[in-house]
């Protein structure tokens, strides 16, 4: 069994990622629960002989995708009417592709820094910024140049951006620390519910149950 903040995987019955998934709800089977699916193509899967605290889990793992999305599908504050280009499949469109220049807004006040952290900060995490962008205007203060300009560490024509270490824009697959002789703990930067213990010694095993894991190579390249 996986559950991770993108996918839930109980083989032989499931592996499919949380945006598949309609709703939850669970079956008393004896000490243990019955788990039932019900995925939007309207196919139900039901999964018997499931723990308590595998059912936990997993309720908690779909709850802070669905909390996590809406967020992410709510328009941020203020008069810019920008929200995160989510498709209806779940995945992300390009932001290059959902925002154009426009001079129309060339006078807007600047963004607010901590909206406009904001959206740099998950554009990032989930690798929406792309070279597909045209340049910002050098003197355009709408939506799309001053975002542009956000995501390429450039300054406002109307306020300077902090400015951002390599180290900050270096995307982390995984975030390693050794607590003891050859054992590392393997945690996914964006979501600390998720880690793995790994062991360098004989034989070399992941608590992800794989012996050839990215975890493990992971540990091994750091």
């Amino acid at each position: 069994m996986k559950i991770t903040a993108t996918l839930l995987s109980i083989p032989p019955y499931i592996s499919t990622t949380w945006d598949n998934i309609a709703a939850l709800h669970i079956r008393p089977d004896g000490s243990l629960f019955t788990l039932v699916i019900l995925l939007k193509s309207q196919d139900q899967i039901e999964i018997p002989h499931i723990s308590k605290h595998s059912v936990d889990e997993i309720f908690e793992a779909h709850a802070r995708f669905t909390e996590d999305h809406a967020v992410l599908k709510k328009p941020l504050d203020g008069p810019f009417g920008f929200t995160l280009p989510v498709k209806s499949d779940g995945s992300f469109e390009s932001l290059a592709t959902s925002m154009q220049h426009n001079p129309d807004q060339a006078d807007l006040p600047p963004i607010p820094e901590s909206v406009l952290k904001k959206i740099t900060m998950i554009a990032r995490a989930f690798g929406l910024e792309d070279t597909a962008f045209a340049k910002p205007e050098p003197n355009c203060n709408c939506v799309y140049c001053q975002v542009n300009r956000a995501l390429l560490g450039d300054a406002a024509p109307a306020e300077q951006l902090e400015e951002v270490s390599q180290e900050d824009l270096k995307f982390r697959d995984w975030d390693i620390q050794q607590t003891a002789d050859k054992l590392y703990t393997v945690t996914n930067p964006l979501d600390t519910n998720e880690h793995y213990t790994v062991f360098l010694g004989t034989p070399i095993g992941c608590t992800c149950g794989s012996k050839n894991c990215e975890h493990i190579r992971a540990v091994l390249s750091s």
